[in-house]
């Protein structure tokens, strides 16, 4: 079974063709694979990778998303030898779906106006993936088509975790509540977590840190997420590499009058201008950060700390939801990589049940691996997101008759 997996973002556009043996492969076997970056932008790249893994970069300027779907199809249709594309489905990643698309689905016209009108909450998100999810129907016609939204995996969230502290007609009208986003990387550390621990998803209780330029923390109960830090958007919660996280909502007004920015100014700022970049200084990237505070930068120290502190602070949050939990699950790119952030969130926490074993957490960068020593009485894993295999088993399950 052949998927076509396409992940949106705002200026560009990953893909990836899997075959898959069944729904509940453990691993796709990856045909071709790309990503299209600084799309719309004069100087775009184009990254092209086949399934030797042999790598291709090109210059190359796409006009939209819709482009950058019809290009990819043409270098996979090229690179397997075929007139015409052939897959047993596509999939496409969108960031919101509102409060009606709660599940992957088969794309159909109800589900295309669910995502049109959940655009008011991702402007900068689901149109460019609406643009591709019409170019690829068109390149591909007749070829079953599924999205999997990354505010699904939330649905179940109670309602006193779910709502904001806010009138409740002025909630309702404007359908403002907590949303919570990067389900598929959520559900895909709890999926890689059953496998690996041969347990039954719905029995699970974990905390799940999805940590890379941006970052948010959930909290699963019996397999369901019960709450998460991002909200009505992705603002919300942990420090990221460029966005604030959590911070008092007067700042937005102060800032308004002392600076003289309007609210969207002020919103761009909290967007694209704080997180570990505002505070270093220096850069967004952990790594850069790293170096210099290792040379004695004190803002880069500082960056670091409050982002290890952060995310400290949710695990303390979600230790304290009912139900006992079974493991602290670290993915993304910082998750991944970066040992010694692992470290500090970690450090202080035996009293919590949580220690880590200094040399498998080092062993554990960029690799499946449990880093907590033996008598952490809470598991401590790193589990490298594959969100594309995700989407992929999601879409094969929903086909008629999948093999």
């Amino acid at each position: 079974m052949k998927i076509l997996v396409f992940n949106c973002g705002s200026s560009s556009l990953k893909f990836e063709l899997l075959e898959l043996d069944d729904s509940r492969a453990r691993r796709g076997r990856i045909l071709g694979r790309g990503n299209f970056e600084r799309i719309g932008e004069t100087h775009g790249e184009a990254v092209l990778i086949d399934s030797a893994g042999a790598q291709t970069t090109l210059g190359i300027t796409v006009n939209d998303h819709g482009d950058a779907a019809r290009r990819a199809i043409a270098w996979l249709e090229h690179l397997t030898g075929q007139p015409a594309l052939h897959v047993d489905a596509t999939a496409h990643r969108v960031v919101h779906g509102g409060p009606d698309l709660v599940a992957p689905v088969l794309i159909d016209e109800s589900v295309l106006t669910a995502l049109e009108e959940a655009a008011t909450f991702a402007p900068l998100h689901n149109p460019p993936a609406l643009t591709t999810i019409r170019a690829v129907a068109e390149r591909l016609p007749g070829t079953p088509s599924a999205v999997l939204t990354d505010t699904a995996f939330h649905r179940d969230l109670p309602d006193y975790a779910r709502n904001y502290a806010l009138p409740r007609e002025l909630a309702r009208r404007h359908r403002i509540r907590r949303y919570g986003f990067h389900g598929i990387g959520h559900a895909w550390m709890m999926q890689r977590y059953a496998e690996l621990t041969a347990s039954d998803p719905a029995n699970l209780s974990l905390i799940t840190l999805h940590l890379g330029a941006g970052c948010s923390a959930t909290a699963i109960r019996n397999g369901k997420s019960v709450d998460t830090s991002m909200g009505l958007t992705p603002l919300e919660g942990l420090m990221m590499a460029t966005r604030s996280g959590d911070l008092d909502p007067a700042i937005v007004s102060f800032l308004c009058r002392r600076e003289g920015l309007d609210p969207a100014q002020v919103e761009s700022l909290l967007n694209h201008q704080s997180g570990l970049l505002g505070v270093s200084g220096i850069s967004r990237d952990v790594r850069d950060i790293t170096a210099a505070a290792d040379a004695g930068n004190s803002d880069a120290a500082l960056a670091l700390a409050m982002f290890s502190y952060r995310v400290k602070k949710y695990i303390g949050q979600y230790l304290a939801v009912p139900g006992s939990t079974q493991a602290i699950i670290f993915g993304g790119g910082i998750g991944e990589h970066a040992d010694r952030i692992r470290a500090q969130i970690c450090s202080g926490l035996d009293h919590l049940g949580i220690s880590l074993d200094p040399v498998r957490n080092r062993a554990a960068n960029g690799r499946e691996s449990r880093f907590s020593s033996d008598d952490s009485a809470i598991e401590l894993y790193v589990i490298p997101l594959d969100e594309e295999l995700y989407i992929a088993r999601a879409t094969a399950s929903l086909l008629p008759n999948p093999k």
